[in-house]
């Protein structure tokens, strides 16, 4: 059962922060098994590379990073807290060499947000951080890009660069890690389009691709990297249907993404048009439209793909449910399977 397990974040007003689920392969379904109530209001969270621990950010005490120990039967008991400086966490990651989480705030009251780096040790306790960085900058944007948002970081898969697309800039910053000392150093930025609003990125599973979803503009980023740390934007296509037209005072806003586990597909959320846009890669990792599947709920903030590939499930934040869709493996569709009630799901990680 612990293979088939999900961890979920909660950010609504329900007594508990962490939903742990069993995602049903027979069934496509959801079986919570634990309502976690140690945090509340969780808005991010990742598992630790070994599979044995789980990092989160809550709103507790003025905002947090913790940490928790997965027993055998994959349920989470709190271990440490750290002061997270900021106060809207919106990521974290525990980085390849396991020493080190890594988080951003995307603001802090009214102020920019900021980097921050904590260590880890081997039985899972964070410690004080050791780095903290603001990026100075804004966008076009007036209402959205005033200040610098960093929302995500991740690491590349060589684990040499921490990647943080910064909302507020309109840029991809690109960190050299330096994992024995917990130290982040500037190495280059990648440009977007003015006002398009970078939020996440993830990378293909073996090609040398990156694919940043923007969350201003509605659009989807590609970009090639090779060995000798040259990176090129391939190209920039929309989210959106052809022709839609957005309704006044809601536009839609793009929030995650993720590539099959095949390397064939890449999938994007819409929230506001709610739907799952589905690209087909070609065989150079080159996206190209193929549809659109409704989310069965209203803003999609996050969503997953199971290791195996075989279901895709959407958390719905204002509807306060997760849907989960069956993955054609030739086609790259979605096939609505079931819904499961729970408070506001906007993170979601599996073991792979």
């Amino acid at each position: 059962m612990t293979e088939n397990l999900v961890y979920i974040a909660n950010a609504g007003d329900a007594d508990y922060g962490i939903t742990v689920a069993e995602l049903d392969y027979d069934n496509a379904g959801l079986n919570v098994i634990q309502r976690v109530t140690e945090i509340s209001e969780c808005h991010y969270l990742n598992l630790h590379p070994n599979g044995r621990y789980l990092v989160a950010t809550t709103m507790d005490e003025g905002v947090q990073i913790v940490s928790f120990a997965i027993d055998s039967d994959g349920l989470l008991s709190l271990i440490s807290r750290q002061p997270a400086a900021g106060s809207s966490p919106a990521y974290v990651w525990v980085d390849a060499s396991e020493r080190n989480a890594l988080m951003v705030n995307y603001v802090v009251g009214e102020e920019r947000g900021n980097i921050r780096v904590y260590p880890i040790d081997g039985e899972g306790r964070l410690g004080a951080s050791s780095e903290h960085i603001e990026h100075e900058g804004s966008g076009p944007n007036p209402e959205r890009q005033e200040v610098s948002h960093p929302h995500m970081i991740v690491t590349t898969p060589d684990n040499r660069f921490a990647v943080v697309p910064d909302l507020g800039t309109d840029m991809i910053y690109l960190y050299a890690l330096d994992t024995a000392a917990g130290a982040l150093r500037l190495a280059q930025t990648l440009d977007l389009p003015p006002g398009a609003g970078p939020r996440h990125v993830a990378f293909h599973p073996s090609l040398p691709r990156m694919y940043v979803i923007n969350e201003l503009d509605s659009t989807m980023a590609t970009f090639a990297y090779d060995d000798d740390d040259n990176w090129t934007r391939l190209s920039v296509l929309s989210t959106l249907p052809d022709g839609y037209v957005q309704p006044a005072g809601r536009p839609n806003t793009c929030a995650d993404v993720h590539v099959h586990p095949n390397g064939k597909f890449l999938y994007g959320s819409n929230r506001g048009h709610d739907s799952i846009v589905i690209y087909a890669l070609d065989a150079d990792g080159r996206p190209k439209l193929l549809e659109h599947e409704a989310t069965r709920g209203a803003w999609p903030r996050a969503f997953m793909v199971d290791p195996r590939g075989q279901y895709l499930v959407v958390g719905n934040r204002h509807t306060d449910n997760a849907a989960i869709f069956s993955i054609d493996a030739d086609s790259g569709s979605l096939t609505y399977r079931s819904s499961v009630a729970m408070s506001a799901p906007i993170a979601f990680k599996m073991r792979g």
